[in-house]
């Protein structure tokens, strides 16, 4: 099994190291972070847009202990390794890290990105009073801020779609019992 996505992936001890072979070389730097459970083509538009912004995109991937914290204990679907992973195959993503904390806030004072990208409907208008916020623009870096790519897309509506048409079979199925109840299918 080929191994060659591991070099890809950053362990949180490395990022001041890759930081400075980064900016020897010149190379502006973006990062963004999220859960990135179950990857659809919003995803894949957002890496994409967060590329335009530098040479180098490092993407952060919330650890499963994170997003239970965040979003409850039947999340994430997919297991950080794996979720870390896929990122690595994706040709805008130069490198990934697991992010141990709800908050990326720890992987941005230790990588140091030029620029940070998150999403719009993520942060409030008081974003600028956030730890992320103050972390990036108090060592001279940048914040942006973009829209969803996709808005009809989400891991949640995956997840529905999938179950409600499993649900609706299922359903189908105890209502054509109901009628008949001694019919065997």
């Amino acid at each position: 099994m080929p191994t060659s996505w591991k070099k890809r992936l950053v362990s949180q001890s490395d990022l001041m190291v890759l930081q400075e072979k980064l900016k020897e070389k010149g190379k502006k730097v973006v990062f963004t972070a999220g859960s990135w459970d179950l990857l659809h083509v919003g995803h894949c538009r957002y890496f994409e847009e967060a590329k335009n912004h530098g040479d180098i995109l490092v993407v952060g991937v919330s650890s499963d202990d994170a997003i239970r914290r965040v979003k409850g204990p039947n999340k994430p679907i997919l297991g950080e390794k794996i979720r870390a992973e896929m990122l690595t195959y994706i040709r805008s993503i130069d490198f990934v890290t697991i992010l141990p904390e709800p908050s990326c806030q720890p992987t941005l004072g230790l990588l140091r990105p030029d620029i940070f990208i998150t999403v719009k409907e993520d942060w409030t208008e008081n974003y600028k009073q956030s730890k992320e916020y103050k972390t990036v623009t108090k060592y001279g870096g940048e914040v942006k801020v973009v829209d969803r790519q996709s808005t009809v897309l989400s891991t949640t509506k995956i997840v529905q779609r999938a179950i409600g048409g499993e649900l609706g079979s299922v359903f189908k199925d105890f209502m054509e019992m109901r009628k008949d109840p001694l019919k065997e299918k």
